[in-house]
């Protein structure tokens, strides 16, 4: 969990600040063609398939059946992951707080055959993966996290 230690009055920290989005929104999941990788996280194999976790984005989806040329396939639009696996054809990932299962039988056709709502602790996206930043701390009332963005901040709350 994250300590709320208070910055010295006036001072100005490089830190992280939460990316905010209408649950209503951020419940929206879609497959679209391939985008480059950027901010990376897991990776889980399955078959001639690799799965790439991009924080707080979806999942690139990449062909691996020639190793020394993998061709990314596509990109599953999830705001709010960080996390997946995978069971036969279906793919688990985390969306904000809800889990998804994702039906994936079908690259062309990906979709979710079941959610279940507020299925992840609530502290979860409230504070961002990484260690020993500063971050101004969240507010619900703005929407559900679905990401964090390097910030200039004034006076930081919270550190974790």
């Amino acid at each position: 969990m994250p300590a709320c230690d208070i910055a010295p009055s006036d001072t100005e920290q490089a830190g992280l600040r939460p990316i905010y989005m209408a649950k209503e929104q951020a419940s929206q999941i879609s497959a679209g063609p391939a985008r480059p990788l950027r901010n990376t996280g897991k990776i889980y194999a399955k078959d001639s398939l690799i799965f790439v976790n991009e924080l707080y984005q979806g999942i690139h989806v990449i062909n691996n059946r020639n190793p020394s040329q993998p061709k990314t396939l596509a990109f599953i639009r999830i705001p709010g992951n960080v996390d997946l696996a995978i069971k036969g054809t279906i793919l688990y990932a985390d969306n904000y707080r809800d889990l998804i299962s994702l039906d994936i039988s079908d690259l062309t056709n990906i979709r979710v055959v079941n959610r279940v709502t507020d299925a992840l602790p609530q502290g979860t996206q409230n504070y961002p993966n990484e260690f020993g930043v500063y971050f101004e701390c969240a507010d619900l009332a703005k929407g559900v996290v679905v990401g964090w963005e390097k910030a200039t901040l004034k006076n930081p709350k919270c550190r974790r």
